[in-house]
């Protein structure tokens, strides 16, 4: 089931060879079709040609923007309904006929409609449609029948129960002041989605799409496309030019992902089945877009509303939290609190580590506590000398694994070492998930709520987002982790470290979550949230270590180049999410793959393209 809403790539296979032609000023090109089909497009052609469809019996039906029309073997009432409506001065904008075949129709046009047998829902979308003073402009069925169709205006589309990744590229090509124009199925299955100037498609005929691209380059827009039942025929048409479209920024980030090798094959490239991507202008979600597949093989497409793995952007997103907890203790939890006494759990150090300063919430927020991380955790009892490539992240449980508690976690008992001190507080900067599990006890400790219960009472639910969770398996729709393009063991990693590497969230919720810390950075004072103005100044200024706030990483602070970001690196899942709160600008990427470079790649296109620094 698909949902209702408001640059060409594709593939295609092999094709044979037929009639092909072209008049000035209105081109059209066709292969396999009646010969008879074939000269009346081109004797109508000149008149502009707004509709060409099949039945699939093979009939089929040609009408001009001047009121011609001819046809072959289509329902007689159809034809009569035809020449009535053309009678009237409507103009026809489509004609489909759904793949049951017999008496099954429908006509729009400019100033009405009329079908006859086909789905009830779409037939009651297309006269919602019309009494929202919205003359539909298309309507296509899939060859696999029953309630399956789509219906398109100049403002938006609605799809039922077509391919997941077909209705993926309606809404992808609609993102950038483009409109649904044309959507059809061939008998033999595939399918192409027409936004203007704009095009996808998907294991149609090979000579077929190469032609699309033709028109496309010579600057044509393309207004009819029909598909044949027989010898997979089909049929192009164009009544002229492209007209002037805004530019779109979103198909030119496709085409520079990976140094211009393109979205698609940096996909296949890196092993990601699946991509998601949001962008903010003015604090406002601009766009987003999903790509490919939740997992491989299956038939489920990615979409913004997809929830994947955060990984490490689960810090960031915690950090909020952990500085809602100091807002509200109304001075009684200061960011320089010594965070051992809040814990009911003892925190070590190594006893090769000489006494020194407290641990504490700012510290820790800022992977400088002395906990072990990244690069001072191995040897295990070392202090010094350690290996500086190691340690700092939790790896994740698998299927068939117990998932420990987090106590279990802090002793060492799950899969990672016993968390403590092996260095003094405040010297040595290491980048520490197990920094954020002491941060996630002395939370659950003092609130008596478990941190997917605080985040999402506190957090999530104040500022509307409501795909984020930090439970470890959420009810949501949620991507498959791969590796080298395979689904990992058990499809995800279960992370009872929930701080550190347990978030569940959309593009949609973190492009929620950067437009109200954008705003809340540049207001002058306190805005409805969860964080008034003095704790997200906290959050996003240089602290304890200079190039990171409280739990983000900052780029530029104090400049009108200032970003706050993070990114994350979970067992089949990368991603990275970065404000720009002085330009009003953000952007979230999910991915479900193992490979960051396809992460850096697309950021790297985001940043081009709207002229935004690293």
């Amino acid at each position: 089931m698909n949902l209702a809403l408001a640059s060409g790539a594709g593939a295609g296979l092999s094709s044979l060879v037929g009639e092909a032609a072209q008049a000035a000023p209105f081109n059209y090109f066709d292969r396999r079709i009646p010969d008879e089909a074939h000269l009346k497009i081109a004797e109508l052609a000149p008149q502009g040609i707004s509709a060409v469809a099949f039945t699939p019996s093979n009939g089929w039906v040609v009408v001009t923007q001047t009121g011609t029309y001819f046809a072959r073997n289509i329902p007689p009432e159809c034809f009569t309904t035809l020449g009535q409506l053309i009678a009237s001065g409507v103009q026809i904008n489509c004609v489909a006929f759904p793949p049951a075949g017999g008496n099954s129709w429908v006509i729009t046009g400019n100033g009405g409609f009329f079908c006859r047998n086909i789905p009830q829902e779409c037939a009651d979308t297309i006269a919602q449609r019309y009494t929202a003073g919205q003359p539909v402009t298309d309507v296509a069925f899939p060859p696999g029948g029953a309630n399956s169709w789509t219906v398109a205006t100049a403002t938006g589309f609605f799809a039922r129960n077509v391919d997941d990744e077909c209705f993926q590229m309606m809404r992808n090509l609609t993102q950038a002041g483009r409109s649904v124009t044309r959507v059809a199925f061939p008998y033999t299955g595939g399918w192409t989605v027409v936004a203007q100037d704009e095009f996808f498609a998907r294991n149609i005929d090979a000579e077929c799409y190469q032609q699309m691209n033709a028109f496309a380059a010579g600057g044509w827009q393309l207004h009819t496309i029909a598909f044949s039942p027989v010898n997979n025929g089909w049929s192009l048409c164009s009544r002229g030019p492209v007209p002037p479209l805004p530019p779109d920024p979103i198909r030119q980030i496709e085409r520079m992902v990976g140094n211009g090798m393109g979205m698609w094959a940096s996909m296949a490239a890196t092993g990601a089945p699946g991509v998601a991507a949001a962008f903010l202008v003015n604090n406002q979600i601009a766009w987003s877009t999903g790509y490919g597949w939740l997992e491989a093989g299956q038939p489920v497409a990615t979409h913004p509303e997809s929830a994947f793995q955060a990984a490490s952007i689960s810090k960031a997103v915690a950090s909020l939290g952990f500085m809602r907890l100091v807002q509200t203790s109304m001075g009684a939890l200061p960011l320089n609190a010594d965070v051992r006494p809040l814990l009911n759990w003892p925190l070590g150090q190594r006893a090769c580590l000489a006494p020194g300063p407290a641990p504490t919430l700012d510290l820790l927020l800022a992977h400088r506590a002395g906990v072990i991380g990244r690069g001072s955790t191995f040897p295990l009892n070392a202090c010094a000398g350690f290996d500086a490539n190691s340690g700092g992240g939790f790896s994740g449980y698998g299927p068939g694994v117990p998932v420990p508690t987090l106590l279990d976690v802090l002793n060492g008992l799950g899969n990672s070492p016993r968390v403590e001190l092996s260095t003094t507080p405040g010297t040595q900067y290491h980048y520490s998930g197990p920094g954020f599990t002491v941060l996630q006890r002395m939370l659950e400790q003092r609130t008596g709520q478990t941190l997917a219960q605080y985040m999402a009472n506190q957090i999530f639910a104040p500022l509307g987002m409501t795909t984020s969770s930090y439970d470890l398996a959420p009810a949501f729709q949620l991507a498959a982790g791969h590796v080298g393009g395979a689904v990992i063991p058990g499809k995800r990693n279960r992370y009872p470290e929930s701080a550190a590497a347990g978030l569940y969230t959309n593009v949609l919720d973190l492009g929620t979550l950067l437009g109200y810390l954008n705003r809340a950075w540049t207001a002058p004072g306190d805005i409805p949230g969860p964080l008034n103005k003095a704790s997200v100044t906290t959050m996003l200024s240089p602290g304890p270590t200079p190039d990171m706030g409280r739990g983000w990483f900052l780029t530029a602070p104090g400049t009108p180049n200032f970003s706050y970001n993070h990114t994350g690196s979970n067992f089949g899942f990368k991603t990275e999410i970065r404000g720009y709160p002085t330009r009003g600008m953000g952007y979230a990427i999910l991915t479900n793959g193992d490979d960051f470079n396809l992460v850096t790649a697309i950021a790297d296109a985001i940043r081009a393209t709207y002229g935004l620094p690293a």
